[in-house]
């Protein structure tokens, strides 16, 4: 099945989004980037998207979200101004020029129970695909435990805890062996 990978935004609709870095390069170098990032996330979406799972590694980053805003221009207005903005304080931190991300961040509606469970758990396990780490606990910049602990987070948690039947089916879950098969035609 073939996917355009800039499906247009649609309120109450849910959209996996990520992108990567030009030549394989870190996106984030530091602890500090990480956080930034998610700030800068933080400021410019969080009235517009409500956020179901997300992963940052060195050189890509992804998230499952849920578009709440009926501004579609304003929220493509600032993904605009999030890249821009992490770009430069990336650049002047690290003096370095040019661009930090490819051209056109990926976007595909998610549109299916299947595809739904499984992009959680993808999302997730990404850090442990790429071998940062073992286990989804040991990795901080990942949904897997702003869901699982009672900390306050912009992840809504009771909204996946509840898709996956509580906390403990979720664990579980995500210790199973899980094969991508029916969502390999929209993973990069």
């Amino acid at each position: 099945m073939y996917r355009k990978y800039h499906d247009p935004f649609e309120v109450d609709c849910f959209f996996h989004i990520y992108n990567r870095s030009i030549n394989n390069e870190s996106i984030f170098l530091s602890d500090r980037n990480y956080k930034f990032f998610l700030s800068q996330w933080k400021k410019y979406f969080a009235n517009q998207l409500e956020i179901f799972a997300y992963c940052l590694i060195p050189n890509h980053f992804h998230f499952f979200i849920q578009v709440k805003t009926n501004n579609i221009s304003l929220l493509e207005d600032s993904f605009k101004r999030f890249f821009s903005s992490y770009s430069l304080s990336f650049n002047i931190e690290n003096v370095r020029t040019g661009s930090l991300f490819q051209k056109g961040y990926k976007r595909i509606k998610v549109d299916n129970d299947d595809y739904f469970t499984s992009l959680i758990h993808y999302i997730n396990n990404n850090p442990i695909h790429h071998k940062l780490v073992s286990k989804y606990e040991n990795w901080p910049y990942s949904s897997y435990n702003s869901i699982v602990s009672d900390k306050p987070t912009l992840v809504q948690r009771e909204k996946v805890l509840d898709w996956f039947g509580g906390k403990e089916q979720f664990i579980r879950f995500h210790k199973e062996n899980i094969v991508y098969e029916k969502i390999k035609d929209v993973l990069d």
